[in-house]
């Protein structure tokens, strides 16, 4: 019972906070981050998929590098064309009304 009250007023507190701030501020500001290992790079459009493993399933984060997107690899800026597939990262990214795009991506 009290989970489904926590349930409630937390659904109600989103509706209200959506029609306060409407649909698009709220969604430009999802930025994300976690670990995962990279399943796909294509260095000519600058993009990279990322498996990154939540609530026990496996989510796919993947789509374009942003401009100013961080990345390295032992705490040094690096190439896109360095990260191999499988290497294990934390990757950052935003989702957009386009998809996601890719904020940073780190590894040891």
């Amino acid at each position: 019972m009290k989970r489904l009250g926590y349930i409630t007023a937390l659904t109600l507190a989103l509706i209200v906070s959506l029609s306060l701030h409407g649909v698009k501020s709220w969604a430009a500001e999802r930025i994300y981050q976690a670990w995962g290992e990279i399943s796909a790079i294509d260095v000519e459009y600058n993009t990279v998929v990322v498996e990154v493993p939540m609530a026990g399933r496996t989510s796919t984060v993947g789509g374009p590098l942003s401009p100013g997107a961080i990345l390295e690899k032992a705490g040094k800026p690096v190439d896109l064309r360095t990260f191999g597939l499988g290497d294990g990262v934390i990757v950052k990214w935003q989702v957009t009304d386009k998809g996601h795009t890719i904020l940073a991506l780190k590894a040891k």
